[in-house]
C-alpha cells in the first residue's frame, strides 16, 4: 500500500496529464509497473482493508483444516483417555492408596483425591525408593 506522501507524489505527477488524455496516458506508461499499481490503488476507498479481506478468504480454508486436524487430535486423546483401562486401574490404585493415607484406615470414607495429591504421592514414591536403597 503507498503511504500518504507516496500517493500525494503519485497525484501531483499525474496531475500535469489532467487536461489532455493523451499526456495522462503517457505520464502513466512511464511509471513503473510498482508506481502504476499504487497509483490504482490510491484511488480505491479503503484498500488496504479490502485486501486483508480477500487474504483472509484465501487463507481461511486451509487455517480452518489445520485447526480442524489439531481438534480431531485432541478428541483421539481424551477418547484413548476415557477408555484407557490402564489408566483407571492406575487411578483406582492412586485413590486407595491416598484414601489409606488420609485416614489412616481403610478409607472408606474418602471419596476422591485432588491432583495436588498426585504430586505428594510422587514424593512418597520417591522417598520409598531411597529407603530401599538405603
Amino acid at each position: 500500500m503507498p503511504d500518504p506522501e507516496e500517493k500525494q507524489g503519485l497525484k501531483m505527477y499525474m496531475k500535469k496529464g489532467e487536461t489532455d488524455a493523451t499526456v495522462k496516458e503517457q505520464l502513466y506508461k512511464d511509471l513503473s509497473e510498482c508506481e502504476k499499481y499504487m497509483y490504482t490503488l490510491a484511488d480505491i476507498p479503503k484498500a488496504a482493508e479490502k485486501i486483508d479481506c480477500m487474504l483472509f478468504r484465501n487463507q481461511f480454508k486451509r487455517s480452518f483444516e489445520e485447526i480442524l486436524e489439531s481438534i480431531s487430535t485432541v478428541e483421539q486423546a481424551c477418547k484413548e483417555t476415557r477408555s484407557s483401562e490402564r489408566l483407571r486401574k492406575m487411578m483406582a490404585t492412586i485413590l486407595t492408596l491416598v484414601n489409606q493415607i488420609n485416614t489412616g484406615g481403610e478409607g472408606n470414607e474418602a471419596a476422591g483425591f485432588s491432583l495436588d495429591a498426585l504430586l505428594k504421592l510422587n514424593e512418597v514414591f520417591y522417598f520409598r525408593q531411597l529407603d530401599l536403597l538405603l
